[in-house]
């Protein structure tokens, strides 16, 4: 995903809807969410945000899995946790 205020990318980012204004939407990363945080509101986006660790079967945020891949359990992202990457031995 491509954040509408910076152009950063990432595989997954903040879909969000002002406040005041219900028809404006978009997508955000957190350096361009936090200054506007209490204007907005962070809503559903087009798909799920989670994914599962092939190691330690963890449901995760997909920003946390390293070396994430589709088709995981349930049809979710899969990689490797954080906790699990870090661990010795691997």
């Amino acid at each position: 995903m491509r954040c509408d205020g910076c152009g950063a990318e990432a595989p997954v980012l903040k879909t969000c809807r002002c406040r005041d204004d219900a028809e404006r939407a978009g997508v955000l990363c957190d350096p361009c969410w936090d200054p506007l945080r209490d204007r907005v509101w962070i809503i559903p986006g087009p798909v799920a945000c989670f994914g599962t660790c092939s190691r330690c079967g963890e449901w995760v945020s997909v920003n946390d899995l390293r070396d994430a891949t589709p088709g995981g359990r349930r049809s979710a992202p899969s990689g490797l946790c954080r906790m699990c990457a870090d661990a010795p031995g691997l």
